[in-house]
């Protein structure tokens, strides 16, 4: 769903419960994306069964797709308390489970674009190693 989905018309609870998932996402996907980054980096190539540099370059496809898995089943028992400091921190000190009745729609509307910026700039990121590597195959052919 994106925000031009939203309509003016539509209920109040929509943007909150995009502007969660969204946040479920964006935080898991970092978290997770950063952990198994660092575990890629902290273990050696194995003996045997390595993919040698076609491993390497689709290596952080792969990696993008456990991240996306693993952010759906968990992120939101993780989530649950940055949420609510995220709230707070829209200017409200009340319950999460209470925002729809304390954020408006357009506040919603701009946290979703900016969480959508943050994650189109960490894709453009990993695109840009991805390409490095993929250079550095060719050269090496």
């Amino acid at each position: 769903m994106n925000v031009n989905s939203i309509t003016p018309n539509a209920n109040s609870a929509a943007p909150q419960s995009e502007l969660r998932d969204r946040f479920d996402q964006f935080v898991g996907e970092s978290l997770f994306g950063q952990m198994l980054q660092s575990m890629r980096k902290s273990l050696g190539k194995p003996a045997y069964f390595h993919g040698g540099r076609a491993e390497e370059v689709f290596q952080s496809q792969l990696d993008q797709l456990l991240v996306e898995k693993i952010s759906d089943a968990s992120s939101e028992q993780i989530t649950e308390p940055m949420y609510e400091l995220f709230a707070a921190n829209m200017g409200q000190r009340h319950d999460a489970s209470q925002l729809t009745d304390f954020v408006n729609e357009q506040e919603a509307q701009d946290a979703i674009g900016q969480l959508d910026n943050l994650q189109r700039q960490t894709q453009s990121q990993d695109s840009q190693t991805d390409s490095t590597i993929m250079s550095r195959l060719d050269l090496s052919i």
